[in-house]
């Protein structure tokens, strides 16, 4: 009562909670803690609370009063949250099928770090200020996930194409894995060969006409190539690289916190989900360090597989370097004698073809 008097409203919630734990009969001490959840805009819980006061006493005066002020507020509240239940359990029941489907098929799923620090007031070495969270800033994509077809029974998936030479990215939402790359590349770089013998290409930024899908070569880029292993069997994974997902725990775990640092599911949930990516970036973090001495000791650049454009996707899902970090795979194209390609290839070693299916 005193902190009601003070406006104390979570002291209030908090002595409430524990009054009617000690006493379930205590009809002030429901009132309080509804009024609490009140001033808080805990609508959901200020009905739960409200109810549990009426069952004890079903004529109360204040507990009526406040469940007719609040009422609209209450169903709107619980019925944001079946929504929210539905919503949740449909991810569920599709993650479940995407794991069992990558499980069945030996496609290799991963994911990445969601978090930039452990603690918030963590500065990043730079002096620049760290991305909180790297669902978006490490692939720029909607968190789509793959998805079976109703009409064929067939998988499909998201899918990035990257062209690092002139900074840009297309993404597409529905890749079939019996669609071969090259029918992409000539949907989206044709050849257009003019009058005079040359070519002109559609997008504004490949000033020098580079892009023609007979121009392009096509990798994927390799992780989780470490073989290091803690006490505990786990691999030694450096923050910034991907990591295996091994379970479907573990990948329906990692779906969510993306959702929820997104914002799908409130700000509370964000701060759980955040809360436990820092601790397993911590953790990866002090493993490394043990292992390798530093975090600038960084491993060395992914090897890639470079992807004939006659092969389909289903090849490179099911290849046996590939994995697909954050459901979506990504593939990576260079104009033939472009710089950036040289480069590219000075860096990052090719360690294999995949070759088209044979007739």
């Amino acid at each position: 009562m005193a902190h009601m008097c003070l406006k104390n409203w979570g002291f209030v919630r908090d002595e409430s909670n524990k009054a009617v734990k000690h006493n379930p009969k205590n009809i002030k001490a429901w009132y309080r803690l509804a009024k609490a959840h009140q001033m808080l805009q805990n609508w959901e819980e200020a009905g739960n609370a409200i109810d549990s006061g009426l069952e004890i006493e079903k004529d109360n005066k204040e507990l009526l009063q406040l469940q007719t002020k609040l009422g609209t507020k209450i169903r709107k509240a619980r019925q944001l949250r079946q929504q929210r239940e539905r919503a949740r359990a449909e991810r569920t029941s599709r993650i479940k099928e995407v794991w069992r489907y990558c499980k069945e098929e030996d496609i290799a799923l991963g994911r990445v770090t969601l978090v930039g620090t452990v603690k918030d007031d963590e500065e990043d070495e730079e002096g620049n200020e760290k991305a909180e969270s790297q669902w978006h800033h490490h692939y720029p994509h909607t968190g789509q996930l793959p998805k079976r077809q109703m009409q064929d029974g067939k998988w499909t998936w998201p899918v990035l194409f990257v062209y690092p030479s002139h900074h840009q990215s297309d993404f597409i939402e529905h890749f079939g894995e019996d669609e071969m790359i090259a029918l992409r590349m000539a949907q989206m770089f044709p050849e257009q060969e003019e009058d005079d013998g040359t070519y002109e290409t559609d997008m504004p930024w490949d000033f020098n006409n580079e892009f023609r899908c007979g121009n392009l070569s096509v990798y994927f880029e390799v992780h989780c190539q470490n073989t290091d292993l803690d006490d505990k069997g786990n691999a030694i994974i450096h923050p910034e690289s991907v990591e295996r997902l091994k379970d479907q725990g573990a990948t329906m775990r990692f779906y969510e916190s993306s959702r929820a640092l997104k914002g799908d599911e409130g700000p509370e949930m964000a701060t759980v989900a955040r809360c436990m990516e820092r601790k397993h970036l911590h953790h990866q973090r002090k493993a490394w360090i043990k292992k390798h001495g530093s975090l600038w000791a960084k491993p060395n650049p992914s090897p890639v597989v470079q992807i004939h454009p006659a092969a389909t996707l289903s090849q490179v899902l099911r290849h046996t370097n590939m994995v697909v970090p954050n459901f979506l795979v990504t593939i990576t194209l260079f104009p033939l004698n472009h710089p950036a390609h040289s480069a590219y290839l000075k860096e990052h070693k090719v360690i294999g073809v995949v070759e088209p299916p044979k007739e």
